[in-house]
């Protein structure tokens, strides 16, 4: 079965290769070609992309001769297809061409020194600015006209970029104004500026107004690259892709650098990652189950953010920000989405959204469920006796999870007026997970003979909830520069969780020697943190801007632990196992930034001061405060090639139940336990990048202070317990180059390169009171491959390998496969259908964990159910693509600790 599975898949991609390579080879010279055909051809060769909306050019067709226009500039080319059909064209930048329609002139235009060519120009004065939506979210592609003041004659057309910035780059001297009339927002027009004296104008932030009207979408046409590289980031761009199948989940294993854990931890380039979905956190107990209820298809685009400022949180070394799709256009939309996968067990979603906007009142709600069950195993093999190094015990225990997850999120926002805007956010979940929790104990010599073997039949029952009540404003003023944005944030937490552990020992002939003490464990928490936040941004002349920012965030948390066993006949509870506590922490900061672009440079300095104030009763107190500065520098030779260095340290605070003396029993062996004396772990990390045409690389090195880490601290050979728990080592430090390359082939093939050809790292610290160091290369790669087989159709295939690296003191081994998945656009878009699989190629990923600590040695492979197939569908309904505006909470970290 596998092996036919192998030959089909490989089957089908020569098949769609040769079969494309075929077509291609078949050039109609002298046939009559849409023009939106041809401009696919030369953007395939000339590696660019045309921006145009295509009810203007689908009636557009003329004889095209490919031959004709060997060898020539693409001016040239632009000029000879583009201009007799009563359009023009204008470039936007070195890859970006805008093509519109022709401007009918009733009036003799001002003549300029702007003419569109490939070549640069040289500009006698340069007019900028940029566009705004009403909430202060860039325009991106918006068509933008300069006209003469006095009679509203064209001069030129300019198009925004991702950032909505745009720049007529050669303007005569003279009176002048900017007009803009993007769809779905009423046109604006500048105030008369003058253009003079050699010296370039900024014009001020314009920030648009939704009109109000329910118009028609108008289809775009807009190759992007589905990677763009930035200074401090990676814009990876989904909409409308073959990545956009599945769900959430299933993008992020596609983007570059992204690592999913076998416990579904999502990092970036191995850094502790901050999770956002429209600027929202997303709790660590529940990502998983939210990435995996939110389709792929109603994801815009994800801001992978490797270098972030002073302004996100000191605990994060990177950030991930899922940005979904959203308009304002007045009316009311909702979709329906429905998914399921399986392998050895099945899982699946419902969800449902529905929008609402009338006038300047914005309504979002939207309520899910998640049904299913899933297995996680871990088999170990450790050998702890000193006196006999033979004597092995095995660790089997298996988790099968049936869980019943709910959601749901709602949000109201009204604009008081053209700057001013209040919301009211609120989201939460209750969890179930319930199931058993079996565990196999062999002890005896290795290869020799087994003496004993203990069972134990656990159950487990835990019911969990997560709510988040929002307050914010947001202030906008003087066109745009000054950003006042401020809120409160309310985030209550708890978690019940029940283990029966019932157990019996048997003889190595399988004969009962005795049942052991039936023990069961309670363990409760409950934490709320409140937040308050403002942040500022005001911009200034010449390019320079300045952000601040307050942040007040005060916790609460409670837990009890309750363990009771039978051992005098009835369940009683034990004091060694069972305690209660209460930890109280507050963290005060502020940060600065300041930032200036040149028309070569760009520098950003920013500081962030934390102080950090906790109070476990009855055990510690702490006081600290620490600066985190910030810097980045970038140089742009040109368009192509640049390079920029930055510095960025985070700070590490450990979960906040890790700092409680609580006691999990996760089987009659094994036993974790929390660790009050834990502290802070500083990272320290330095990044040289450059971007060379396509191809950016990427040199980051970062010193470790205080690794925590999971190790054993204590075992009792006469029990054969071993006790663990987080502990902070003395060092570690990772040297890594990052390599990513897109490239698109043909205009029904691109392909998608990530990776680190080559990366060292090293941990070392005391474990079981020796002190051991260990370090290793390591190197992994991933290529995305998607090939568009019809205008509806699109594949995806994902290969990806990983080396074996080292990390926390422990050996583990890598992984290789390959993931695919067909996307299917059903009624013009109104529907989606969604089939794939992951592991499809090479048996499961299994991770295999070694740790040798002298007298404590093991093997330890962690199983999921992980080799799966997938189904899905959306369905859109409404006038209008609308969803609810993006709002900021602030609890990022707390949630990251919960």
């Amino acid at each position: 079965m596998k092996k036919n599975l192998k030959v089909s898949f490989i089957a089908l991609i020569c098949m769609l290769f040769f079969n494309q390579f075929a077509f291609s080879q078949q050039v109609k010279e002298t046939e009559t070609q849409p023009l939106t055909q041809i401009l696919t051809q030369l953007a395939a060769q000339f590696k660019i992309n045309f921006l145009y909306e295509e009810s203007q050019l689908k009636q557009k067709q003329l004889i095209y001769k490919a031959s004709d226009y060997t060898g020539k500039p693409l001016k040239q080319i632009l000029d000879a297809i583009i201009l007799p059909l009563n359009l023009s064209w204008y470039k936007v930048d070195d890859k970006n061409y805008s093509i519109f329609p022709t401007v009918p002139k009733t009036v003799t235009p001002v003549k300029q020194n702007v003419v569109p060519v490939v070549a640069d120009s040289v500009a006698k004065d340069q007019v900028s600015g940029r566009l705004l939506d009403e909430h202060a979210k860039p325009l991106e592609y918006t068509t933008v006209t300069l006209l003469v003041a006095t009679d509203s004659s064209f001069v030129i057309n300019s198009l925004t970029d991702l950032d909505g910035k745009f720049i007529f780059p050669s303007v005569k001297p003279g009176n002048y104004k900017i007009r803009v009339s993007p769809i779905g927002y009423s046109p604006y027009t500048t105030k008369p500026f003058t253009v003079g004296g050699n010296t370039p104008v900024s014009i001020a932030p314009i920030a648009m107004q939704s009109s109000g009207e329910n118009l028609k979408e108008v289809k775009i046409t807009a190759s992007k690259p589905l990677v763009e590289a930035k200074s401090d980031r990676f814009i990876f761009n989904v909409d409308n892709s073959a990545m956009a199948v599945g769900n959430s989940l299933q993008v992020l294993k596609s983007a570059p650098f992204v690592r999913i854990s076998a416990d579904n931890t999502v990092s970036l380039q191995g850094k502790r990652t901050m999770i956002l979905i429209d600027g929202k956190p997303v709790p660590d107990a529940a990502l998983e189950n939210i990435l995996q209820t939110m389709p792929a298809g109603n994801i815009l685009k994800i801001e992978l953010i490797t270098q972030p400022s002073a302004k996100y949180d000191a605990t994060f070394g990177a950030v991930i920000n899922i940005i979904t799709k959203k308009s304002q256009i007045e009316g009311f939309t909702g979709d329906v989405r429905a998914d399921g996968s399986t392998g050895k067990y099945a899982t699946g979603n419902l969800n449902t959204s529905a929008t609402y906007k009338h006038k300047n009142l914005t309504l979002y709600a939207s309520g899910g469920v998640t049904k299913g069950d899933n297995i996680f195993s871990i088999s170990s093999e450790r050998f702890q006796d000193p006196t006999d190094p033979l004597y092995y015990l095995t660790n089997n225990w298996s988790r099968i999870s049936h869980n019943n997850l709910y959601n749901f999120q709602a949000s109201a926002e009204l604009q008081l007026n053209k700057n001013q805007s209040i919301g009211l956010f609120a989201n939460g979940g209750i969890f179930y997970f319930k199931g058993p929790w079996a565990t196999t104990n062999e002890f005896g010599r290795k290869n020799i003979r087994t003496d004993s073997v203990s069972y134990t039949d656990a159950t487990f029952n835990q019911r969990a909830s997560s709510y988040t009540y929002n307050f914010n404003y947001h202030l906008l003023a003087d066109s745009g520069k000054n950003d006042l944005v401020v809120l409160a944030t309310f985030t209550p937490w708890k978690r019940n969780l029940f283990q029966d552990f019932p157990s019996v020992l048997y003889d190595g002939s399988g004969n009962i020697i005795r049942i052991p003490t039936h023990y069961q464990n309670r363990n409760k928490a409950a934490i709320d943190v409140y937040i308050g936040q403002a942040d500022y941004t005001h911009e200034f002349k010449k390019q320079w801007k300045l952000e601040t920012g307050v942040k007040f965030q005060y916790t609460n948390s409670n837990t009890s632990v309750n363990y009771q066993d039978n051992r005098n006949g009835a369940f009683t509870s034990n004091p060694i196992f069972s305690n209660e506590s209460n930890l109280k922490e507050s963290i005060g900061s502020v940060y600065g930034i300041l930032s200036k672009d040149w028309k070569k440079d760009k520098v950003q300095l920013g500081l962030r001061v934390e102080n950090t104030q906790a109070n476990f009763a009855g055990n510690f107190k702490q006081n600290y405060s620490n600066l985190f500065p910030t810097f980045l520098y970038q140089h742009n030779f040109n368009q192509e090639y640049n390079i920029s260095i930055s510095y960025k340290p985070t700070i590490n605070r450990a979960p906040y139940y890790e700092l409680v003396p609580y006691t999990v029993l996760l089987n009659r062996y094994t036993i974790e336990q929390g660790n009050p004396s834990l502290t802070p772990q500083f990272d320290d990390t330095y990044t040289l990048s450059a971007n060379i045409h396509k191809l950016n690389l990427s040199l980051s090195y970062t010193h470790t202070k205080g690794t925590i880490g999971l190790f054993p601290y204590r075992q009792d050979l006469a029990t054969k317990v071993t006790y663990f728990t987080r502990q902070n080592l003395d060092r570690a430090s990772d040297v890594s180059l990052y390599l990513f390359y897109p490239v698109k082939i043909n205009d029904w093939w691109e392909t998608l390169n990530s990776g680190t050809p080559i990366g060292y790292n090293m941990a070392e610290g005391p474990v079981l009171g020796t002190h051991y160091k260990l370090a290793a290369f390591h190197s992994d790669f991933k290529s995305s491959q998607v090939f568009k087989i019809s205008k509806n159709l699109k594949l995806q295939v994902d290969a990806y390998y990983w080396t074996n690296y080292v990390q926390d003191l422990s050996k583990n081994t890598g992984n290789k496969n390959v993931d695919a998945s067909f996307l299917l656009n059903l009624w013009e878009g109104k529907g989606q259908l969604r089939l794939g699989g992951n592991e499809l190629i090479f048996k499961r990923n299994d991770y295999l964990i070694e740790r040798n600590y002298g007298s404590f040695n093991s093997a330890e492979r962690v199983s999921t159910d992980s080799k799966r197939v997938f189904v899905g569908f959306t369905y859109k309904f409404g006038k209008s693509k609308i969803q609810k505006s993006d709002t900021k909470l602030g609890n990022e970290d707390a949630l990251k600790r919960l």
